[in-house]
């Protein structure tokens, strides 16, 4: 797959959007790329979004996406929605690529995906819906929890400091307390203070 540039995932990101929008499915854009929304720039080379998407759904969703413009198996949908994980809609000439994930019934996403709020993305006045900064914090520990891996670790420190003083730090505290990752929290919640603060 060739490097997708920024602009050109960006544009893709939009379409999808558009037609989630005009079938009336619910989503929530989460992951890497509302990390960085709130944080800080970094590399990503898709897009994550939790969607409530049901079988009526699939079929105009489907023919929004012609081949060869774009891929995406009507089949593999039908499949997600039953067994509940991920399916991707891929541009072949860039290499964008939108991995959409079927609402989960865990308390955690249910809570997340009420509590998504409506947001401008760009500079042309466009909006999504995204996970609220407090849940994308929540997310990326419990991944960090699950995988091991130090970039959501970096991604939680790159919206604690960019969004500091407008989090709900008590909400986040709950959250983390049931994850059983509040000892963690609280190490970056000091980090993101000092960072802020423009302390040593």
């Amino acid at each position: 797959m060739e490097h997708v540039r920024d602009y050109e995932l960006k544009a893709f990101f939009t379409y999808v959007v558009d037609v989630l929008e005009q079938l009336d499915v619910p989503y929530m854009v989460v992951g890497g790329f509302a990390a960085i929304f709130y944080g800080e720039p970094r590399l990503t080379l898709d897009v994550d979004i939790v969607v409530d998407m049901k079988g009526r759904h699939i079929a105009p969703f489907v023919r929004a996406f012609p081949i060869p413009d774009y891929y995406v198996s009507e089949k593999g949908i039908r499949d997600s929605l039953q067994r509940r994980y991920p399916f991707n809609v891929i541009q072949p000439t860039t290499g964008a690529k939108v991995d959409l994930v079927p609402l989960l019934h865990d308390p955690f996403t249910r809570a997340a995906f009420q509590r998504r709020q409506r947001l401008e993305y760009d500079e042309f006045g466009r909006s999504a819906t995204f996970i609220t900064p407090e849940d994308i914090v929540l997310a990326k520990l419990i991944a960090f929890r699950e995988t091991g891996s130090d970039r959501h670790i970096r991604d939680v420190r790159g919206v604690l400091t960019a969004q500091w003083g407008e989090l709900d730090l008590e909400a986040i505290r709950r959250g983390a307390r049931t994850a059983e990752m509040l000892d963690r929290l609280e190490e970056l919640f000091k980090v993101a203070h000092r960072e802020t603060e423009g302390q040593e």
